[in-house]
């Protein structure tokens, strides 16, 4: 007896999937929009981005009268997560609360904000408020605090400072107040030891893929989930093959340039990708050695990836630099810069390039850099309160 067989159809004859997914079909997987917005990978379609939005003005309605107050305006853009000028902010002010109106429904709000472009012409504002230590820091004082529900506007973990000889406790910042530099406080070993410690703050914690990052924008800069239209951003790639997250301390200025490179820096603290075996929590502060860097160009800007494991890490003791990432951990290396390189393509962007052929270059290099983008934060610290840079 002969079985029929399919002919195999050549992946160029596959028929095209539609990618764009609507509230019907959420209903009909039973997941809620939400919970896509982490882990699908198709477009909204514009009844689920509204239907998002929707969810975050009902937010500030608790009495489910579908409309909000005046007073209610700042809250709401704030919660949209885009830069808004004070031009923007009066024009759509004036849209959802015209002459002699006091409140206003989401459908009002919903078209003025498609007719205003809101990220164009906005000035990025740094808050530098910090907790001013006054006593050496340590990093058993270091306290987090989570407000919020995950993954929703409101979610912040927030950073304090305790005095272990009084109890008291301070707000402070993880981008100014935790030191880059970890140095003993009564050294025990020679002072001739070469240093290679500091604190790496986790913003994204391996196996994961919401993207959150250091509020540079907000008093005390607690960590929160980067926000785009009043939706919440996740790595649509897939998740994070590493802990992500940043030096304290450090800015990429965007009117500098490092030597032999034209691309200008990213205007945030410098980033670091930890290689261990462990994941990290979201907002710990580890210790950390420096291994190597790699130089990403992201949409023309310098965006260095510095190379570290945890002091604490099994493997750390058999990496003191970059080429020991290659001889005991080979592909990892590779992989990562595959993930760097490709990470925007399933969202229609473009891939990213790197400085140096992609090469990544070694401990002592990337302590340069480091220290350099130190710098950078030493200059811009000067400024106090708020400050906004082009």
């Amino acid at each position: 007896m002969s079985v029929k067989t399919s002919p195999r159809m050549s992946p160029r004859a596959a028929p095209r999937i539609n990618l764009s997914i609507t509230l019907e079909d959420l209903g009909a997987r039973q997941i809620t929009e939400m919970e896509y917005a982490a882990y699908g990978k198709e477009e909204f379609s514009p009844e689920v981005h509204k239907k998002l939005m929707q969810r975050m003005f009902h937010s500030l309605d608790p009495l489910g009268h579908d409309t909000i107050s005046v007073g209610h305006l700042d809250t709401l853009l704030g919660r949209m997560g885009d830069d808004v000028s004070d031009e923007m902010r009066k024009e759509l002010g004036l849209k959802m609360f015209p002459p002699g109106a006091t409140s206003c429904t989401f459908e009002k709000f919903y078209a003025a904000w498609g007719e205003i472009t809101l990220s164009k012409g906005a000035a990025k504002k740094f808050a530098l408020v910090s907790g001013n230590f006054t006593s050496p820091y340590q990093q058993q004082q270091l306290l987090t605090r989570v407000t919020g529900e995950k993954y929703t506007t409101d979610y912040r973990v927030s950073y304090y400072f305790k005095n272990l000889e009084t109890d008291e406790e301070k707000q402070v910042s993880p981008w100014h107040d935790v030191p880059l530099y970890l140095k003993d406080i009564v050294r025990t070993e020679s002072v001739n030891r070469a240093d290679n410690r500091y604190n790496f703050v986790c913003e994204i914690p391996k196996w994961t893929r919401a993207k959150f990052e250091i509020a540079t924008k907000e008093a005390y800069n607690p960590i929160k989930q980067d926000i785009k239209n009043g939706l919440p951003r996740f790595y649509k790639h897939g998740d994070m093959l590493f802990n992500y997250g940043a030096f304290p301390q450090t800015w990429e200025s965007p009117d500098h340039t490092w030597p032999g490179l034209s691309a200008y820096g990213d205007n945030d603290p410098m980033d670091a990708i930890e290689i261990g075996m462990r994941q990290l929590e979201l907002g710990s502060v580890t210790q950390v050695k420096v291994l190597g860097v790699l130089g990403m160009i992201d949409a023309g800007e310098m965006d260095w990836k510095v190379i570290v494991i945890s002091i604490t890490d099994p493997a750390a003791r058999f990496l003191e630099d970059i080429c020991d990432v290659y001889t005991h951990l080979p592909g990892l290396l590779e992989a990562l810069r595959e993930w760097l390189r490709t990470y925007k393509i399933c969202q229609d962007g473009k891939p990213n390039e790197f400085a140096f052929q992609g090469e990544y270059k070694d401990s002592a290099f990337a302590k340069k850099v480091i220290y350099e983008s130190h710098l950078m934060w030493c200059n811009l610290n000067k400024i106090k309160g708020t400050t906004s840079l082009s």
